[in-house]
């Protein structure tokens, strides 16, 4: 993160004594347990340095699970639901009417709601041609730009 003496933090640090600071761009990575900067590193250094707290907007992203994995999760979430019926009326039989019907109805909410709303775990592929790969692609990238900053 840039320095509260950066040309970028300077100009930042303005906007934000004007209440004009734009978002820091965030993405949340399962694999690392944390959240990325993806864009607006100087706009954090910029509120920190005028001690306001800089407002984020974090970039979701939805996948969709492979039909096979969606069918598998819906059959448990049905599975759940019958095996809590059959309990239930079990428990009707031994108890008479003091157990309630419909508990497990909220609980199959739930598990439905989450099959295509819960917080998904990010995907990663390794490359094809492992690292060496990696470095041929980078040094294309790079070639012509000093990506070396001194703060």
């Amino acid at each position: 993160m840039p320095g509260p003496g950066d040309s970028r933090v300077k100009a930042y640090r303005k906007q934000v004594r004007k209440g004009m600071l734009p978002p820091v761009l965030l993405w949340r990575v399962s694999g690392l347990d944390c959240h990325l900067i993806l864009d607006g590193h100087a706009r954090p250094a910029a509120a920190i340095a005028e001690s306001v707290e800089p407002s984020l907007l974090q970039l979701q992203l939805h996948r969709m699970v492979p039909h096979d994995g969606l069918a598998a999760r819906i059959d448990d979430a049905v599975g759940f639901y019958e095996d809590e019926l059959e309990r239930f009326a079990e428990l009707r039989a031994i108890h008479g009417p003091t157990v309630p019907d419909g508990t497990a109805g909220p609980r199959l909410a739930r598990l439905l709601r989450d099959l295509n709303t819960a917080e998904q775990p990010t995907w990663a592929w390794p490359l094809p041609g492992g690292e060496d790969q990696w470095r041929r692609i980078a040094g294309e990238v790079t070639v012509g730009r000093n990506w070396v900053h001194a703060y």
